[in-house]
């Protein structure tokens, strides 16, 4: 029995340990060179937009499969640089990153952390998303450690305790994928000592630690451009706050209160130059806020839209051209952002993962169902929708560079080719 998102557990047969097992699908093909990458939460821009690829898609017909791989549990999203893959999977006793040949998925490197996080509710696995930039690879393990490894070999460079001896885990685990920002690396821990904090990338030293403190939540930290400024938008229970990215300072904080547990887990997205949105499930709905400046340069926020359109529980909404489009629980909406305005209500496709490529949205659903929707705020169009991964959970977000679509759940890794 697991839970999938909503209240009703999925009830299953439950097989032998996937990581012991021999892959499925594993003939060698010969892969285009990449020209864009995928190297983090979200994808470049950590904003579930895929770049311009090298190469034309074919978006009406269901992406061609070159391999599939057995793989381990968890959440986390996959990355895919040059000619790599890159995971991180619960691999036994073990969270494992790994490296895997993107011409058929075999292992060229792993590095492993001794330590499991389980619970009812979410399952087992890891739930963070490494970030890959200047060829090395940055991972917030479940305990909290945080490393850098070399991309090509594997080989470790440094590693650091992120969370102090009496920090509370979020109660489904560390969720949040680190950010880079210049020379640091920021993550949205959680913790009554420093709730967001800061590490230089050469070192993985502590170089600030914020003011605002409370208990951890699900989102990964964000910076946004909001009045000019970066804004680095941060959450704990029952609270949103901007803070200086230099320093970790609060530059304004709001109340943002959820039905039941109070956790924020979609990511907030900026909407204009001094506008943004939050949004969460549990009959919570979406929320815009603007923030301006009062007579004495102090931060003002005030609401301007309600809607309980879209409650995104913990799959995030995509802008495109001025519209919202995001699963509002497990039903596909498109919202207009400078109103809120509904102006449609798509098909039901779980709990899964957004994004947006030219004008087509690519749904996978929680069930391995890999769908193709029009991004048109006119009308709900349909392309396609089939099974392209196993009836295994999914919340993993897949990634896509040159024409390849790789994705993963708790059970296997593949890699598509939707080039035409």
């Amino acid at each position: 029995m697991e839970w999938r998102g909503g209240m009703i557990p999925h009830i299953g047969i439950s097989k032998e340990d996937s990581t012991k097992s021999q892959p499925i699908i594993n003939n060698p093909v010969s892969v285009r060179e990449n020209s864009t990458q995928w190297n983090q939460y979200r994808g470049p821009n950590r904003d579930g937009h895929i770049p311009a690829q090298g190469v034309a898609i074919n978006w009406k017909e269901k992406p061609s499969i070159l391999w599939k791989v057995r793989a381990g549990a968890g959440h986390s999203s996959v990355l895919i640089s040059e000619q790599s893959i890159f995971t991180l999977e619960q691999s036994g006793d073990m969270e494992t990153l790994f490296a895997r040949n993107l011409s058929n998925g075999k292992e060229i490197w792993r590095l492993v952390q001794e330590t499991k996080w389980d619970d009812m509710m979410s399952g087992t696995g890891p739930r963070s998303t490494p970030t890959l930039l200047d060829g090395k690879l940055y991972t917030l393990f479940s305990n909290g450690v945080l490393c850098r490894a070399n991309a090509k070999s594997g080989k470790l460079e440094w590693k650091t305790k992120t969370v102090d001896a009496d920090y509370e885990f979020p109660e489904w685990g560390i969720s949040c994928s680190p950010l880079i920002w210049n020379d640091l690396i920021i993550l949205n821990l959680g913790g009554e000592n420093g709730a967001v904090r800061a590490y230089y990338i050469k070192d993985g030293k502590l170089a600030w630690k914020s003011d605002l403190s409370g208990k951890g939540v699900y989102i990964s930290s964000s910076i946004l451009t909001l009045l000019g400024e970066n804004h680095l938008l941060a959450a704990v229970e029952g609270k949103i706050a901007g803070l200086n990215p230099k320093n970790g300072k609060t530059l304004w904080e709001k109340p943002w209160k959820i039905f039941l547990n109070n956790a924020q887990i979609a990511q907030p997205i900026a909407l204009s130059k001094n506008s943004f949105l939050l949004a969460a499930g549990y009959g919570k709905g979406a929320e815009c806020w603007s923030l301006s400046k009062g007579a004495n340069n102090e931060y003002l926020i005030e609401t301007t839209w309600k809607s309980k359109n879209l409650k995104a529980k913990f799959s995030n909404p995509v802008l495109k051209d001025g519209y919202l489009y995001g699963l509002s629980e497990n039903l596909l909406v498109c919202l207009e952002a400078k109103t809120g305005e509904l102006k449609w209500r798509g098909k039901k496709y779980g709990y899964g993962r957004i994004l947006v490529s030219e004008d087509k949205l690519l749904v996978l659903g929680n069930t391995g169902i890999l769908s193709v929707v029009e991004a048109d705020p006119n009308k709900f169009k349909e392309l396609f929708s089939e099974q392209t991964l196993s009836n295994a959970r999914c919340w993993n977000g897949p990634a896509f560079a040159d024409g390849y679509f790789v994705a993963m759940n708790g059970e296997e890794l593949a890699c598509f080719d939707w080039a035409k």
